[in-house]
């Protein structure tokens, strides 16, 4: 058991007795109190003040996290650091010196940063940003020597952060369009689009008539160039030209980039190609390679690299075959001719309508999914209906044949009643027993057999009727039919 521990003076007085080096007087306790008042000040200060050592430490401690957070790329202020450094990058690279296309300033970025050692933990926040600043909208207001304001970074600092908030706080945590293609787009879509409700319209940094700016100007189908001189307007040929080439682009990025990625995944299950850098890539060499032809319709093409990139990008566990990426592409290609008009220079427009392609396929699968499925069950519902009316109209049957008697053919032939013995082992002759009605019914058809044939016997007066007494030999011919009685009696 624990022993109880004494009081101090009960203590102190124990250690006295056993030590009395260890007694302290009451007046040796007053000066050692006001000698330790004078030195406490003196201490205070002493131990406000931490050693240098400590100061060193807290700070290579932030410093090692925050470079672990930055390395790392998940934490949310990293994501938004990120996504306003690949903006500022295609922004420039787009606005900055000559004028690049806004495509091919994205696909840039994206494969810059895919091609870092950072490609894993900071490629997809570097997409969207690359996507935010690759938009029209902010008017990158350049003079004769090409130089760009900073209000204009200003404002796209403003966008990223929006658009920064909007991926961290709504997208990722709540998996809204989790890998469906064009999510990165959409992303950037959502966040241009508050900004421009709450800050670039009401401020007018850009105008209103951006939402449906094809309505006052021409612009050409697949082309959101508005620096093209409109007063020249295409022919219906030129048109047509560029709507099957934008089209047909779509298709290829689309069909190519999944193809690519569903092979390796079939041959080398597990290493997975990257989603996003594979079709951007893809979509870079192939917007070079229009452009060392100089297509004059080659802005138009590359919108639909880029739409059919971010087609490619969507999981393969949404669009597991080839078959499906035809279809997926073939649908975002409509959407992007359908919306020209609309939304011009928006950012993340062109995942947007990636986006849109692959909810209208999946909800047209689902409707063709669900009518395939009722028209099904109506089928067997009306099979198992057959089947029962069938099964009901056969017992009905059936008791009726049970319930009626087993009646003659004809009226020829009468119900033959054999009467077997069970005991018995000759042969029985047919109608050896017969009814008193049967045999009047079978000596009535003899004679009107033998009335049809003609021998009808003549009804002589010295003839005898027969009876069954009577024997049935005849004596001869003379005499007819003789009773039993009367050969007896001549005997």
């Amino acid at each position: 058991y624990p022993q109880a521990t004494p009081s101090s003076k009960h203590a102190r007085a124990i250690d006295t007795q056993h030590n009395p080096r260890n007694y302290t007087s009451p007046t040796m306790m007053r000066k050692r109190k006001s000698s330790d008042s004078s030195n406490s000040d003196e201490e205070s200060v002493q131990a406000v003040e931490p050693p240098e050592g400590r100061d060193d430490d807290d700070v290579k401690c932030m410093r090692t996290l925050f470079l672990d957070q930055l390395g790392q790329g998940k934490a949310r202020w990293v994501q938004c650091i990120t996504i306003f450094v690949a903006a500022f990058l295609s922004y420039s690279y787009n606005n900055v010196g000559s004028k690049v296309n806004v495509q091919v300033s994205i696909m840039t970025v994206i494969v810059i940063v895919g091609a870092s050692p950072y490609c894993k933990s900071h490629l997809v926040p570097a997409a969207i940003g690359a996507l935010v600043g690759g938009q029209n909208v902010i008017a990158a207001t350049t003079d004769n020597e090409n130089t760009v304001y900073a209000t204009n970074y200003l404002w796209l600092l403003l966008l990223s952060v929006v658009v920064g908030l909007v991926w961290c706080f709504v997208i990722t945590p709540f998996k809204v369009l989790d890998g469906s293609a064009g999510r990165l787009g959409t992303t950037t879509f959502i966040g241009m689009n508050i900004t421009m409700l709450l800050f670039f319209g009401p401020l007018g940094v850009v105008q209103w008539e951006r939402y449906i700016l094809g309505v006052y100007q021409v612009i050409f189908i697949a082309e959101e160039d508005t620096t093209l001189d409109i007063t020249n307007v295409w022919k219906w040929t030129d048109e047509a030209e560029l709507a099957i080439g934008y089209c047909i682009s779509v298709v290829w990025l689309g069909v190519a980039g999944g193809a690519i990625r569903i092979a390796h995944n079939s041959t080398h299950p597990p290493e997975a190609l990257n989603n996003v850098l594979v079709p951007s890539l893809i979509a870079l060499t192939s917007m070079l390679l229009i452009n060392s032809t100089g297509y004059k319709h080659a802005f138009g093409l590359y919108n639909g690299f880029a739409v059919g990139a971010y087609v490619a990008m969507a999981s393969l566990q949404k669009i597991p075959t080839v078959k499906k990426f035809i279809l997926v592409s073939c649908t975002a290609a409509i959407w992007g001719l359908a919306l020209t008009p609309f939304f011009v220079g928006f950012a993340g427009k062109s995942g947007f309508t990636a986006m849109l392609g692959h909810t209208t396929f999946e909800s047209i699968e689902r409707l063709i999914k669900k009518c395939m499925q009722q028209r099904l069950s109506r089928r067997r519902q009306e099979e198992n209906q057959m089947r029962l009316a069938n099964d009901t109209q056969q017992q009905q049957h059936q008791e009726q044949q049970s319930l009626q008697p087993a009646a003659p053919t004809s009226q020829d032939e009468a119900p033959s009643l054999m009467i077997h013995h069970p005991h018995s082992h000759k042969p029985q002759r047919e109608n050896s027993v017969l009814l008193k009605h049967q045999r009047r019914q079978q000596s009535r058809l003899r004679h009107y057999q033998d009335q049809k044939l003609g021998n009808e016997p003549s009804l002589d007066s010295n003839s005898k009727l027969q009876h069954r007494g009577w024997s049935a030999t005849q004596t001869d011919a003379a005499d007819g039919w003789q009773h039993t009685l009367e050969s007896q009696q001549e005997a």
